[in-house]
């Protein structure tokens, strides 16, 4: 098995530091630049994305013409609930906001998702791709792919915030041949 997973370009909303949750937001220009220089980068390997705005036009941008993209609402973001839409600035200083950050793994994000339910549901979608296919590509979000590498780095989602993966950061991720565990590594783009 062997795959790609990218972190979906910037948004306006990411420029303006806002919780985006659901909200469909489009890439930022600067996002668009960055989809695009994934192009001819990749293989033309089928593409399971979020079908989120940002994901979908995030792998749109990259795939080669004729390349399937299948959209697969398991590979959202997290549900924040009625957080979606308020400045990190605003809620830093709440007493909700300090639980999640110290608790991230017990936390469940007002009228939202848990972590834990975050996990359950992209891992599940990671798991069946691994199943039918021996290459894919996986286009989904920040918390939802750091959910992922907790699980298969074998971390507490306690540890989540450890993890920096910065608007189109992509990872290869791969049996590792001599001891059969998998491998996950940053893919660096060369300019």
């Amino acid at each position: 098995m062997e795959c790609y997973v990218i972190r979906h370009a910037e948004t306006v909303l990411n420029r303006k530091n806002v919780l985006q949750g659901w909200a469909d937001a489009p890439l930022s220009d600067n996002g668009m630049i960055q989809a695009m220089k994934l192009a001819g980068v990749l293989p033309s390997w089928p593409i399971f994305s979020s079908d989120l705005k940002r994901a979908l036009h995030t792998a749109e941008l990259f795939a080669v013409p004729g390349q399937r993209i299948q959209p697969d609402a398991r590979l959202r973001e997290i549900h924040v609930g009625v957080w979606q839409g308020l400045s990190k600035e605003r809620l830093r200083h709440t007493s909700l906001w300090q639980r999640y950050q110290r608790s991230p793994s017990s936390f469940r994000f007002p009228g939202g998702e848990s972590l834990k339910d975050l996990q359950y549901r992209i891992v599940g979608a990671f798991q069946e791709y691994q199943e039918r296919l021996d290459h894919f590509i996986i286009v989904s979000h920040r918390l939802a792919i750091k959910s992922l590498l907790c699980h298969l780095q074998g971390w507490s989602l306690d540890q989540i915030h450890q993890i920096d993966l910065p608007n189109a950061a992509v990872l290869h991720i791969y049996n590792d041949c001599d001891d059969h565990q998998l491998s996950i590594k940053p893919f660096i783009l060369h300019d």
